[in-house]
């Protein structure tokens, strides 16, 4: 494995099982769950999904070539691809089995899901939800100068409880945003680390990006929708079906050089609603980001560098996997802001240390970019197996791994529950409830 960053040779599991029921405690699930899991028996014909692939093309194309048409005379075909889901019916099982376990173990997760009951049962939180959803979409100085304060003022935070924005110790840091707008944590990482090589990217403006205001006027941003990235991510032209439904502006020529190393990366993009684009993208553009900026974030770092993860719905099956993994080959923290992300279900996943030599660092990257090729051409039953979880990994990977998932969510799920106990909108909703019960 090479260099172990002062974490030691650790097994690819680093929690060990109690052996109960062929390898599952049922002490760490409630009744329910216990239920379900005295069934898995009978699951004799359904063997755990692989979490990991080696399949990935990583050819380009000649360079120099930015395509904008559908390209060659290949054979093969695409089914028409039909609007689809970012969570297929192949991964509900998964979903509930986590949320059972946390309801059933996590008492912060508890009340949080009870506020969120709550405020499901009022129009206040869409009317809240709606208003800075429209706040975000308007881009002008005042919001640019708003939004770039918020996001320094969060890495500044992270930083200084996580330790993962200080670069000194590194002899020539370099560090790679590929959304970078508005540029707060480049910002606040140049201030602690100054004289750090930077690579940043971001959507351009005129495609619905945000404007990048940074104090450091040398950094050099380059405008790209870095979905685009095909030679990146491991994609020919030979890789797009005769009948793909386009516009697309694939670039198959690489933009980060094979040796290309950083020491810190920030994958905290998301789909913008102020981005046009191609009706074929819509369903699966979330997952396409994620993967771009996971996959080519990992490759291109440094061993044992950082990566700092912008993530959303702790309790989902899809976070729980991901922190799984990268616990598997770094140390992970997550950090939630105490004010900005109060009431969301925003978080950053800190993974500091990271084993990037490891085969299993290398499985992970090619993993991600088969499941690109699949988000951006698969049809829907392909991509509805990419996410599907068997019964059986659903209930065992909680057994691996549900002890230490818990410590590091419990102050995540209890900063949101105090935010949404205290937002205007559930105050209110909570006041009239108690009006109607004082009059029945």
């Amino acid at each position: 494995m090479g260099k172990n960053c002062n974490t030691g040779n650790r097994p690819p599991d680093i929690c060990k099982m109690r052996v109960f029921f062929n390898g599952i405690n049922p002490f760490a699930f409630g009744r329910k769950s216990l239920s379900i899991l005295l069934k898995l028996s009978l699951i004799s014909s359904e063997s755990p999904a692989s979490n990991m692939s080696s399949d990935a093309d990583a050819s380009s194309s000649s360079p120099g070539e930015h395509a904008t048409s559908v390209q060659g005379d290949q054979a093969k075909t695409q089914p028409t691809m039909k609007a689809g889901t970012e969570v297929p019916e192949p991964e509900r099982f998964a979903q509930e089995t986590i949320r059972d376990y946390l309801l059933e173990n996590v008492e912060e997760f508890h009340r949080l899901h009870e506020l969120r009951r709550k405020g499901w049962e009022t129009s206040g939180g869409d009317t809240h939800f709606k208003k800075q959803r429209a706040a975000a979409d308007r881009c002008n100085a005042n919001s640019t100068q708003f939004f770039y304060t918020v996001i320094k003022t969060i890495a500044k935070d992270l930083g200084k409880a996580t330790g993962a924005l200080n670069l000194s110790r590194v002899e020539q840091p370099a560090l790679l945003d590929m959304c970078v707008a508005p540029g707060g944590f480049v910002d606040v990482a140049l201030t602690k680390t100054p004289g750090s090589h930077i690579r940043a990217m971001s959507l351009p403006v005129e495609q619905g990006g945000h404007d990048v205001k940074m104090l450091d006027a040398q950094v050099n941003v380059e405008f790209r929708d870095i979905t685009t990235l095909a030679a990146d991510m491991g994609v020919t032209k030979d890789d797009v079906p005769l009948n793909f439904p386009g516009p697309y502006d694939f670039l198959f020529e690489k933009v980060l050089g094979d040796n290309e190393k950083f020491d810190l990366v920030f994958c905290d993009g998301h789909v913008l609603r102020t981005h046009p684009r191609a009706e074929w993208r819509e369903p699966r553009e979330a997952t396409r980001l994620a993967l771009t900026q996971t996959a080519l974030g990992l490759e291109h770092l440094n061993n044992c560098g950082t990566m700092v993860i912008l993530m959303h719905k702790l309790d989902s099956w899809r976070s729980f996997d991901l922190i799984h993994q990268f616990s598997k080959m770094a140390t992970v923290k997550l950090y939630k802001h105490y004010r900005h992300h109060k009431i969301r279900s925003s978080f950053y996943l800190v993974a500091k240390n990271i084993q990037v030599d490891s085969a299993f660092a290398k499985e992970m990257v090619a993993m991600w970019k088969q499941r690109y090729k699949i988000a951006t051409f698969g049809n829907d039953e392909e991509y509805a197996e990419m996410h599907r979880v068997t019964r059986e990994t659903a209930l065992v990977e909680p057994q691996k791994f549900g002890e230490k998932y818990v410590a590091m969510g419990k102050k995540i799920w209890k900063t949101q529950a105090d935010g949404l106990e205290n937002a205007p909108f559930l105050k209110k909703h909570t006041k009239e409830q108690g009006k109607r019960r004082a009059k029945e």
